[in-house]
C-alpha cells in the first residue's frame, strides 16, 4: 500500500467527491498497532482498527429521492394519487431519506412507490454515506456587526446588548438572560442584525450530575516510599511495567492518584482500567470529584450516541483522563503519560471474542510507544506478572500494612466433616448458625454468598454412578424443587425429575450438594 503522485499506465481513476471525515481516524501509532494486534491475534486488519472506533462513527448507505425535474414542469394529471402526494412532497423537501419519505406520505416500509417512480423518470434516487450517530448539536445566535441597526424594539435592543457582551450564546440562553421569548431573537435575525448557527455539544453520561467533593488523604511511610519509586520510574523517560501489590484497604489507589497529579502537571494522558462495569460508576466519582471534567468515560454500558461524543472529547483534547473497562485502552489519547489496571489479574481484561487480546498487552505496547508508565495493581496479581516482576522485567511496589492501620476482617473455616460426625446434617455450620441468630438478636444484617442458583446442584445415579448433564452443554443439571425439573443455566433445557436412571433405569437417581433455593428454605 503506498501513494504515488502521478498516474502510470492505464488505471481509470476517480475524481474524489467528498472526504467522509475531517481528520484519519488513525493516526501513526493506531495503524502501527492495528498491525500489531492483527499479528498477534491472528483477525483481519478491518476487525483490528474496528478496535478503535466507537460504534455511532461508521457510515452507513442512505437513500436519498428528489424530483427528477421541477414539479411544475410535471404532468399531474397522469399521475395517480400517491404518485401526485409525493410529487409535492419533495417539491417543498428534497432530497428525502427513504424512510422519512414512506412515513410522509402514511406507506409502509416495503412499499414499492418510489421505485416505481425512479423508473418511470419522475424522481432521482441517490445513495450517500452518513453516520450511523449524528453529531449533538444546540442551536446558538450571533451578531453579524457590532453597530446597532435603527428601528429596533426596546425588546430588539436587550437581546441586542446581551448578544454584543457574550457573543455566540444559546437561543435559549439569550431569552433568559433578556427576558423574551424566542420570537424576540428570530424578528432580530429577520432584520438581519443576528444570524442563527448550530454548535456541537457533547452528550456527556455523567455531565448533569454534580461531581462529589474531593476527598484529601496523607499517604503513610509506604505509601509515600512506593509513590517516589513509581515518579522516579516515569521521570526517568523510559517507561516500562511497575506491579503495585498491596494487601487489601492497604491504600493503592492513594498511590497512583498521586501519580496521575504529577502527570497531569506535565500535560498528558492518564488511562485508568477497572475489570467490570459495575465498578466505574465509584471510579468514576472519585475521579470527578478530584480532576473534575476533563475525566471521559469509556464501557460498554453506555448509549452509542454517549460513547462517540466520549471519544470525541477525548480526540479532541477536552478530556486527559480516561476511566473505563478494557475497551479505555484505545483511547484516542495523543500523549500518554501514565496507564493504570486495577485488579489486573482479573479475567475480563481478556476479550473473548476476535480480536482475542488481552488489555494488558495492549497497554504494554502503547507505554513503549508514548514512554509511559504501566502499573499494574493488584491484590493477588496474576502468576505471569508476579513472576515477571520477581524476575526484575517489572518493578515491584509492595504494600504490606492496610491503611490507618486498619485490620482484615476475621475469617472462620470450618470442616462440614466434622460437622456431620456431630449429627448436623444442616447446610449450615452450627458457628455460622449461631452467627446469624447473634445478628438477629443484635438487629444487624448479614449476607450469605452462595455461587449456585437452584435447590440442588449435583444429580447422579448411586447403582450406576451415571451423572445426569445436559446434552447441549455436557454441564451438570441443577434440581428446582419449585417446578421439580432438572434444569440447565447455560441453554434453559429441562426435563421432569424422576428416581429412574435413563441408564441403568434402577430407581437409584439422588440429589446432592446445594443451591441458593435450599439454603433459602432452610433459612
Amino acid at each position: 500500500l503506498g501513494v504515488r503522485e502521478d498516474a502510470r499506465g492505464t488505471e481509470k481513476l476517480k475524481s474524489v467527491l467528498s472526504v467522509l471525515d475531517r481528520a484519519p481516524l488513525l493516526n501513526e501509532e493506531a495503524v502501527g498497532l492495528v498491525y500489531w494486534i492483527s499479528a498477534h491475534t491472528f483477525c483481519t486488519l478491518f476487525e483490528a482498527a474496528r478496535l478503535f472506533f466507537p460504534a455511532g462513527v461508521q457510515m452507513k448507505m442512505r437513500v436519498e429521492y428528489s424530483l427528477a425535474k421541477p414539479y411544475r414542469g410535471l404532468d399531474l394529471a397522469a399521475l395517480d394519487g400517491d404518485e401526485r402526494r409525493a410529487a409535492a412532497l419533495l417539491a417543498h423537501k428534497s432530497p428525502l431519506p427513504r424512510d422519512r419519505f414512506l412515513k410522509a406520505l402514511g406507506l409502509s416500509a416495503e412499499s414499492g412507490l418510489p421505485e416505481r417512480m425512479v423508473k418511470a423518470g419522475l424522481l432521482l434516487r441517490n445513495t450517500r454515506p452518513v453516520r450511523r450517530i449524528g453529531d449533538a448539536t444546540r442551536k446558538m445566535v450571533r451578531l453579524i456587526s457590532d453597530e446597532e441597526p435603527p428601528r429596533l424594539t426596546p425588546k430588539q435592543k436587550n437581546v441586542f446588548r446581551v448578544l454584543r457582551g457574550a457573543g455566540g450564546v444559546s437561543v435559549r440562553e439569550v431569552c433568559y438572560f433578556a427576558g423574551v421569548t424566542p420570537a424576540v431573537v428570530g424578528a432580530l435575525v429577520k432584520k438581519g442584525a443576528a444570524q442563527y448557527y448550530d454548535a456541537e455539544v457533547y452528550r456527556n453520561p455523567y455531565g448533569g450530575l454534580p461531581a462529589p467533593p474531593a476527598q484529601d488523604f496523607t499517604l503513610s511511610e509506604e505509601q509515600r516510599a512506593a509513590f517516589d519509586r513509581l515518579y522516579r520510574q516515569y521521570r526517568s523517560g523510559k517507561g516500562g511495567v511497575s506491579l503495585l501489590y498491596g494487601v487489601t484497604g492497604s491504600g493503592k489507589t492513594s498511590v497512583f492518584m498521586r501519580v496521575i497529579d504529577r502527570v497531569r502537571a506535565d500535560g498528558r494522558g492518564v488511562i485508568v482500567m477497572v475489570p467490570e462495569i459495575s465498578l466505574t460508576p465509584q471510579t468514576v466519582a472519585l475521579f470527578r470529584g478530584r480532576f473534575g471534567s476533563c475525566v471521559a468515560v469509556f464501557h460498554s454500558g453506555l448509549t452509542l450516541a454517549e460513547r462517540m461524543d466520549e471519544w470525541k472529547r477525548v480526540r479532541n483534547g477536552d478530556a486527559s483522563i480516561v476511566v473505563g473497562t478494557r475497551s479505555a485502552v484505545f483511547a484516542p489519547l495523543r500523549d500518554i503519560g501514565l496507564i493504570v489496571m486495577d485488579e489486573e489479574q482479573e479475567g475480563t481484561y481478556k476479550s473473548e471474542s476476535s480480536p482475542r487480546y488481552h488489555a494488558r498487552d495492549v497497554a504494554k505496547y502503547r507505554c513503549a510507544y508514548h514512554r509511559a508508565l504501566l502499573i499494574l495493581s493488584s491484590a493477588t496479581p496474576s502468576v505471569e506478572t508476579y513472576y515477571y516482576a520477581q524476575a526484575g522485567r517489572y518493578s515491584l511496589n509492595v504494600l504490606t500494612r492496610r491503611y490507618g492501620e486498619a485490620k482484615l476482617p476475621e475469617v472462620d473455616i470450618v470442616d462440614m466433616n466434622r460437622e456431620l460426625e456431630r449429627g448436623n446434617r444442616s447446610i449450615f455450620s452450627a458457628p455460622l448458625a449461631d452467627a446469624l441468630r447473634k445478628n438477629l438478636a443484635e438487629k444487624k444484617q448479614s449476607i450469605l454468598l452462595l455461587n449456585r442458583r437452584g435447590f440442588n446442584t449435583f444429580v447422579s445415579c448411586r447403582a450406576c454412578g451415571h451423572v445426569l448433564t445436559c446434552p447441549n452443554c455436557s454441564i451438570t443439571l441443577t434440581y428446582h424443587a419449585a417446578n421439580r425439573r432438572l434444569m440447565c443455566h447455560y441453554c434453559g433445557f429441562s426435563i421432569p425429575f424422576t428416581t429412574e436412571c435413563p441408564r441403568c433405569h434402577e430407581n437409584q437417581v439422588h440429589y446432592s450438594g446445594f443451591g441458593t433455593q435450599r439454603a433459602q428454605q432452610q433459612l
